[in-house]
């Protein structure tokens, strides 16, 4: 007697959703200039003797978590691809658990919601596939929220959220894991569920397990010497100088998109029973965190999205209310935009590869991107393999309460998808150094150094990771010099001993430019 399966296809075609999600633009491209190469040099001084916390006392869990997908990947995978493994290691989870806490607050059916919703936020898009330390905060506050969800059953609940109170302390998440434990320390006042004895163990568990791995990994940072504030990210705060309160409230509009007016209405749908964990917790810890962090320094967009967790999982519970003249519009809207999108990458890719139009094909060689009118085969071939399965789901695709974000999720993965298959090669010469790289290894010889001048710490560690040469910030009696210069800035002046040998920059890179000297 043959046993019923425990992956139904339709939940093994989600699975499969997720990967082609996650999978394009995560391998196949240098670091480029931004967050990926920020990171990935992160990652380079970790890699150093005595680095098993990073430099500065930066968070470890991501750099860790890199450095073992690296190593599992290095038969393969260039060490940078193997290091952004880590990112998607960490989306996977956030993903398997956001799926676990929506099936807890809103039942079974909404388990895909929340994951639909959250896959479709397009501030998650960019931020997912690059080196992103912030990824580990997002798994993080996913288990601490699961952790939370399941408080009532008892110690369990509290064992998963404490590991997330861990798991978000090593990601340098102090400030958001003390939201969600105030969170999980107040459900009582609000919450029936969180009075029983088994909701109060759980907590104790949690808060118990909390307190003292705050307090060992306090000790062993004191212990090596690192600024407790800076591998707690604690230091973040303190940066006043450089406040933008509203800065999270204004990029939320398209950051977030389209899980806010879903979650918008689900809490508008349990307005009347709002005592209810679903939507009072996720709403209660969406404030708390933009309140935090209206004082953090130096907000950024990958520091955000923690935000996307309780907005999707409350979109993910009003996708399945939604009324029937809202879902189509949103499916429609989804339809035509990345349909119009994918036209325009289409025509863009004819640019690039074909010539014409002639117009734009010279616009993209002013802009650095490289072989322009040269055709590439396996581009066009993955593209339109791409181009095809998304239109083939959408002759496909069956009436359900899903369909509207299913719609959505795929017609964004298929952007995503296309624009990797069509640009990957050509952004990864835009955007990283390796071209830079290249000119040094053709001029300078391989047991040579060069020392550099007004070059930054991350472009000049690049650099030397690309081309195989050592670079060092000072005179040390190098044969060869390397200087920067940014946008406006004079031409630099160096003494009658140096030769210039070469002068350029990034393909299409008009703020920082390269000068190359050898001595005479």
């Amino acid at each position: 007697m043959s046993s019923k399966p425990r992956i139904s296809p339709a939940q093994a075609g989600l699975l499969l959703l997720c990967l082609a999600w996650l999978l394009p633009g995560l391998v196949g491209h240098a670091p480029w200039k931004g967050g990926d190469g920020d990171h990935f040099v992160q990652f380079l001084r970790m890699l150093q003797p005595g680095g098993w916390v990073p430099a500065d006392g930066v968070p470890p869990l991501y750099y860790w978590t890199a450095a073992a997908t690296a190593w599992l990947t290095s038969a393969f995978l260039p060490l940078h691809d193997g290091a952004r493994l880590a990112s998607g290691v960490f989306v996977a989870l956030t993903l398997a658990f956001t799926l676990r806490t929506a099936r807890a607050w809103y039942g079974p059916d909404a388990g895909w919601a929340a994951v639909l919703t959250l896959l479709g936020c397009l501030g998650l898009l960019v931020r997912g596939h690059e080196l992103n330390a912030h990824t580990a905060q997002f798994a993080a506050a996913a288990l601490m929220l699961l952790g939370i969800a399941r408080l009532p059953a008892g110690p369990r609940g509290g064992a998963l959220l404490a590991a997330g109170t861990a798991f978000m302390l090593l990601a340098g998440g102090a400030a958001e894991a003390l939201v969600f434990l105030l969170l999980a320390t107040a459900a009582p006042l609000w919450l029936d569920v969180h009075r029983s004895p088994a909701a109060r163990r759980g907590l104790a568990v949690a808060l118990a397990g909390s307190l003292v791995f705050a307090a060992a990994w306090w000790a062993a940072l004191a212990a090596q010497g690192v600024a407790p504030a800076a591998a707690l990210g604690l230091d973040r705060w303190l940066d006043a100088g450089m406040l933008r309160p509203a800065y999270y409230l204004g990029i939320l509009g398209w950051f977030a998109w389209p899980a806010w007016p879903l979650a918008l209405w689900a809490l508008y749908r349990g307005r009347r029973p709002w005592r209810t964990p679903g939507l009072l917790l996720p709403g209660l810890g969406l404030a708390g965190l933009l309140g935090l962090y209206a004082f953090v320094g130096s907000p950024g967009e990958e520091r955000g999205l923690i935000l996307l967790l309780p907005l999707a999982l409350l979109g993910g519970a009003g996708l399945l209310t939604l009324r029937r003249g809202a879902a189509n519009a949103l499916l429609w809207f989804g339809v035509m935009l990345f349909g119009f999108i994918g036209l325009v990458f289409w025509v863009y890719w004819g640019a690039h590869d074909l010539g014409s139009p002639a117009r734009l094909a010279r616009r993209l060689a002013r802009l650095g991107m490289t072989d322009v009118g040269t055709l590439r085969p396996w581009a066009l071939v993955l593209g339109v393999l791409v181009t095809l399965v998304w239109i083939g789901f959408l002759a496909r695709v069956r009436r359900s309460p899903l369909r509207p974000m299913l719609v959505w999720t795929v017609g964004l993965t298929f952007i995503w998808g296309l624009l990797m298959a069509l640009f990957q090669g050509p952004l990864d010469r835009r955007l990283s150094y390796a071209g830079v790289a290249e000119e040094l290894i053709a001029r300078v010889p391989a047991d040579a150094c060069i020392q550099t001048h007004a070059v930054r710490s991350t472009q000049r560690q690049l650099l030397a990771y690309h081309s195989g040469r050592f670079l060092v910030p000072a005179d040390v009696g190098c044969d060869w010099l390397l200087m920067e210069t940014r946008q406006r800035e004079a031409r630099p002046h160096v003494s009658d001993n140096w030769v210039k040998q070469w002068e350029g920059a990034r393909p299409g890179d008009r703020s920082d430019r390269f000068h190359l000297y050898a001595r005479r």
